[in-house]
């Protein structure tokens, strides 16, 4: 056969069509379902893959909380009704959110690569009809097809039912009931306050509804009226406050127990009135805030010292080569860095699976309790008292500004949850973001002198590093505080766990001869405010893995020696030691935190060593550690017995996996989660799976400079996860942003 060119270049382009068609064949089959990534959404300059099949962390999706809900509320047997039709006495949905597998089903999966455990929710049903609480574990998701009723073993639902958070269907209980109260003292108020509740349209009263409790089993509701449609409307409460009690023969709807008017206290609304009308009580009259700006504004205020520099742009902060961090779905990686992230409906901000170059460090590491105690003069010292998870921590964060909350470069992350009021999905926009961010000082730094050169600029070298971070952070809003919650990932192996609190403080009427000034400082004279003290009080989880499972926990302790000086006749030298103080079981390992006696607190793995043969560890410290003032024990200080002690060191359990509790707020005498349980049976925490539980505070007395809002100097406070021998040296060296400079360079 003659040689035809023109053939035989036909037969390898049909030869490479064909190889390069098999080839993507391959491809195809060789790729998992779950690498797949479905679509990408740029968020800033980054892209954040989204994976195609949810991962074992991952929330639910509004398609995936729709299933839940209507699996649940298409069940017979149940008896639930849409949240739009329930009453009082009716059963419905109050929450969905994920119900991670157990940890051991997890790490299996991770580590061996098993199937993936299977996706499970957590409902909680308000029941009305039996006025109890009623929990489900509910599987598979997206399609359900089965339920197990989930037994809570501290408490019984009827004491649930007394302890619940507020709801949408009680909330319009009580608007109706206020409305109808107000509505009997139109006169008193519009004459006291110039604003109202009933039929408003401009200078309205709002009101708050905060499950209280005066006593175990009792359901109280207290709220306390401020002037709204203002800017800074925290900042314009009024001397006017109800408290509610919910008798039985109510059949759950509240009856008035007592109101305040002028640190006043009646029984009624009757007694009120007449008294009122007679002139025999010391009525108050508030002037009319002013027509524009008023005082809280956030307008910026007018200054003689502004100049053309003042007006120029803030520096601003930019990834010359793109970001240097990878997000698939709510997985990071950054340099040696990996974890996930998820926002869970009722504590907030969570990262699972904490790895340093591959190697897990950490299961959980999370956000668990907010506290914010008040004092001063009945009734709001009494009811100023607030553990923020009752408000359903993670509904409350709400979206980011890009540029003032993160930087614009951020990539963004939303939020999706079940709401309540509606029954039906709901996504707050940008609730989460991560970004790289510059501290602005040297992670490390040395000039090292040249001392065989009389030149004085002669060195032998410099070296160091501009400290880079990855930062996940996310805001939440309780009312009038904001709280920045940042966790903080270092090129040298420290994580940060960091909060900053800052937004409105809460006033109340300032009363200076019932005593006041004791509890508060007046911020507003012209309205006569004062901003009473108060404690912030947060509690982080630490579930340390190091190593692997096994892990100790010991203090270093900083003690002194007095011996003879060793050069000195007769005389004493004083000096630092250190001794090392093994824990053995979980009362040992509470720590008190006492400035006399300071401390490492080191979790470790007594059978891995670095190189030098030190065992592997990490060191736990604080700054912003607080002490309670509450005696121990009495009445709500139960609700947070978590802040007893600074550190609590316990063996990780199913059972034990949050100080949070929905319940707490409305029930803080015999709280359901009690922290004290969790480490009264004093186990061993000898080579165990350990969890470190760490609390910091603190103290705020309000002075005029928190006005419009506290500003976050001063207020920011950190629980510190330092490597202690855990690598052989500083892991930053293999960073390529290290810099050395010699003379000759």
């Amino acid at each position: 056969m003659e040689w035809n060119p023109r053939i035989w270049r036909a037969v390898a382009v049909i030869f490479i069509l064909v190889s390069i068609a098999l080839a993507v064949a391959l491809i195809v089959i060789a790729v998992k379902p779950e690498n797949i990534c479905t679509s990408e959404r740029k968020a800033g300059s980054n892209k954040v893959k989204v994976k195609a099949i949810p991962q074992v962390f991952d929330n639910f999706s509004p398609a995936e909380l729709t299933s839940i809900r209507d699996y649940m509320i298409n069940d017979a047997g149940l008896n639930l009704v849409p949240i739009a039709e329930a009453t009082l006495n009716s059963d419905y949905i109050y929450l969905i959110d994920l119900h991670l597998p157990a940890k051991t089903d997890v790490i299996r999966h991770l580590d061996f690569n098993t199937s993936m455990p299977t996706r499970r929710a957590r409902v909680i049903v308000h029941a009305g009809s039996s006025k109890s609480i009623v929990q489900y574990i509910v599987s598979p998701v997206p399609n359900p097809t089965s339920h197990q009723r989930l037994i809570v073993p501290s408490a019984t639902p009827e004491n649930l039912w007394a302890a619940r958070p507020m709801d949408s269907v009680e909330q319009q209980e009580m608007i109706k009931t206020v409305y109808n109260i107000s509505e009997m003292l139109y006169t008193v108020l519009r004459e006291s306050y110039g604003y109202w509740y009933h039929n408003c349209s401009e200078r309205c009263l709002f009101f708050t509804f905060v499950p209280r409790s005066l006593q175990i089993g009792k359901r109280n509701i207290f709220t306390y009226a401020t002037r709204a449609k203002l800017d800074g409307y925290y900042l314009y409460a009024t001397g006017f406050s109800l408290l509610f009690h919910f008798p039985p023969e109510n059949n759950g709807k509240p009856a008035l127990l007592k109101l305040y008017y002028n640190n006043q206290r009646f029984d009624n609304v009757e007694e009120l009135l007449q008294k009122y009308n007679t002139g025999s009580i010391n009525k108050e009259k508030y002037s009319l805030p002013p027509s524009g700006p008023v005082y809280g504004s956030p307008e910026r205020r007018s200054t003689d010292r502004a100049t053309l520099k003042w007006s120029r742009s803030k520096p601003e902060q930019y990834e010359p080569q793109g970001s240097r961090y990878d997000v698939s779905g709510q997985h990071v990686e950054y340099m040696d860095w990996s974890f996930n992230f998820r926002m869970r409906t009722v504590s907030g901000l969570q990262l699972l699976d904490v790895q340093h170059h591959g190697e897990r460090l950490a299961y959980e590491i999370s956000m668990q309790d907010i506290a914010v105690y008040y004092s001063g003069n009945e009734p709001y010292g009494i009811f100023a008292n607030y553990i923020d998870v009752g408000w359903s921590l993670g509904t409350e964060h709400f979206p980011l500004v890009k540029g003032l909350d993160c930087p614009e470069n951020a990539m963004y992350f939303d939020h999706t949850f079940y709401n309540l009021g509606t029954g039906q999905p709901k996504t707050l926009r940008n609730a989460i973001c991560v970004f790289e961010h510059n501290n602005g000082i040297p992670l490390r730094r040395h000039f090292s002198a040249d001392f065989y050169n009389t030149e004085q600029d002669r060195f032998a070298y410099i070296f160091g590093m501009v400290d880079t971070v990855i930062i996940v952070r996310a805001v939440a809003t309780v009312w009038n505080y904001d709280y920045i919650f940042d966790y903080v990932f270092h090129h040298n192996g420290v994580i940060e766990l960091k909060v900053a609190s800052t937004g409105y403080v809460a006033t109340f009427p300032f009363s200076a001869g019932a005593g006041a000034e004791r509890y508060a400082n007046l911020v507003n004279r012209d309205f006569n405010e004062g901003a009473n003290m108060h404690h912030h009080m947060f509690n982080f989880k630490v579930d340390f893995d190091i190593a692997g499972l096994k892990n100790r926990f010991e203090t270093w302790d900083i003690s002194t020696e007095n011996i003879s000086h060793p050069l000195v006749a007769g005389e004493r030298w004083i000096q630092k030691i250190g001794l090392r103080n093994m824990k053995s079981t979980e009362k040992e390992a509470l720590v008190n935190y006492n400035f006399d006696k300071p401390k490492y607190y080191v979790v470790y793995n007594s059978k891995q060593n670095n190189s030098i043969g030190y065992q592997r560890g990490y060191r736990v410290y604080a700054s912003g550690f607080s002490k309670k003032m509450l005696p121990e024990g009495w009445g709500i200080e139960n609700a947070i017995s978590w802040a007893r002690h600074q550190v609590a060191v316990t063996k990780y359990k199913e059972t034990e996996l949050t100080t949070a509790s929905l319940y707490s707020q409305a029930n803080p005498f015999d709280p359901i989660v009690n922290f004290e349980d969790f480490y009264s049976d004093d186990e061993s925490i000898v080579d165990e799976d350990l969890v470190i539980w760490a609390t910091v505070g603190l103290h705020h007395i309000p002075t005029m400079e928190d006005i419009p809002v506290t500003t976050t100097p001063g207020k920011q406070l950190s629980v510190v996860l330092a490597p202690l021998n855990y690598f052989d040296e500083d892991p930053s060296m293999t960073s390529f942003d290290g810099i050395v400079i010699r003379p000759d360079d």
